[in-house]
């Protein structure tokens, strides 16, 4: 009976365990509906990763050079103010002390005097001295960095101001603000024109009361005057050598002065283009007497008490010593082709100047009526437009009719070549 049961339920199991092993049924499969037509969906990109903030770079100030520094803190060139602040540029030049003034006119004493009891307190230290010298002086510490100049106060000398010295900025302009609109444009380029002078033809008026001996210029290259027309040597003055250089560039004027003399048009030598330079030609060929300083040109022909003179180049500007008793000359008026040569006095500051502020305070000055004083004379002319000429000169507004004006391009470019031909034509 009970291996009847064991039987029984053995079957059992068996039965189960099939049953659990079947697998289940498949679910029949939902017909899909066709896609309905439509444009392709595109295709999304990826995400690009959002770049990094790159910080702020700081800013750095650039660099100046040494000349910059300057120039900024001298407020001069680009740096210049629209407004100058007179009180603080007297304060500024009362704490330099001092102005170094390199000077082509012995009246720079005067103006020092004058200037030195208006600024108590700052001192003038002025130097007369020539042109070359100026120019060397000027050159050479700019170019060795020796800043020992403030202020220019001279003329071009062979036109070196206009053609290397400004645009090499070894000299820098400054225009005092009241003189804007006194002062004609030409006379504030390339430097402030402190004043123009001229080198006339003079003679000794005692010797000749009647006028001057000479009528025309090329009565200077004749025999009767070899030897007695005195002029500062060119070789050792830029201005004079600069003045004749001009003289060689009027070869109209100078072949119709000719013609009016000889009564024909000049006959040119080999080495001489024109009459302008063939009238320097025979000049230097008549021996004119050559003086180391304007001073002893005019000694030489317009000192009191001489028995004989002949005439000179000379500053018109020493005619005050006509006023004041010590010589006696004038100019030759009337003489063909002019009278002589107009020439300008510039002023401007140099290159790092160890006193800037009393530099502008030395330029502002000698433009006043104050310190213009020394030069308010016959014979020197200011540019500015509101002062009267001197009395007894020839009214600046006439002056271009009676004188020729320095070309100074002309003279640069041509005035190595004078100095050769000059030399030369004293040796033949």
């Amino acid at each position: 009976m009970k291996a009847l049961v064991r039987i029984a339920l053995a079957c059992v199991v068996v039965a189960l365990v099939a049953a659990c092993a079947q697998p289940a049924p498949t679910a029949t499969p939902v017909p899909q509906q066709p896609a309905a037509t439509s444009a392709p969906q595109a295709t999304a990109k990826p995400t690009e990763a959002p770049k990094p903030t790159e910080a702020p770079k700081p800013t750095v100030a650039p660099t100046l050079t040494a000349d910059e520094a300057w120039l900024k803190a001298a407020e001069l060139g680009k740096y210049a103010p629209a407004k100058q602040d007179w009180a603080a540029i007297e304060a500024a030049a009362r704490k330099e002390g001092k102005v170094v003034v390199y000077s082509d006119s012995s009246r720079i004493a005067d103006v020092k005097a004058a200037f030195e009891k208006k600024y108590p307190g700052i001192t003038v230290e002025g130097y007369d001295l020539g042109g070359d010298d100026i120019l060397v002086k000027t050159r050479e510490e700019q170019k060795s960095g020796a800043f020992v100049e403030d202020v220019w106060f001279s003329s071009s000398g062979s036109g070196e101001v206009v053609q290397e010295l400004v645009p090499k900025h070894y000299l820098w302009p400054f225009i005092p603000d009241f003189l804007a609109s006194v002062v004609p444009a030409s006379a504030q380029q390339p430097l402030l024109v402190s004043r123009y002078g001229v080198r006339v033809l003079g003679y000794n008026t005692q010797l000749n009361p009647n006028g001057c001996p000479i009528t025309n210029w090329w009565q200077l290259t004749e025999p009767e005057y070899k030897g007695k027309v005195f002029i500062e040597d060119p070789l050792n003055d830029a201005s004079t050598m600069a003045i004749l250089t001009t003289i060689a560039s009027h070869a109209n004027e100078l072949a119709a002065a000719y013609k009016e003399r000889y009564g024909k048009d000049p006959v040119l030598d080999p080495d001489t283009p024109d009459a302008g330079w063939l009238w320097v030609k025979k000049f230097a060929q008549n021996a004119p007497g050559l003086k180391s300083s304007g001073g002893d040109v005019v000694s030489a022909f317009a000192s009191l008490g001489m028995k004989e003179a002949g005439v000179g180049f000379t500053s018109y500007s020493k005619y005050r010593d006509v006023i004041n008793g010590k010589l006696a000359f004038d100019a030759c008026k009337g003489c063909k082709p002019v009278i002589g040569v107009q020439t300008a006095c510039y002023i401007g500051i140099a290159n790092r100047a160890p006193h800037p502020n009393a530099a502008k305070l030395f330029i502002n000055f000698v433009s006043t009526e104050e310190g213009f004083k020394p030069w308010a004379v016959v014979g020197d002319y200011s540019p500015r437009t509101d002062w009267a000429s001197p009395k007894g000169a020839i009214p600046y507004s006439e002056l271009s009719k009676y004188v020729w004006t320095i070309d100074e391009s002309y003279v640069y470019k041509n005035i190595t070549k004078m100095r050769d031909f000059w030399a030369m034509s004293l040796l033949k």
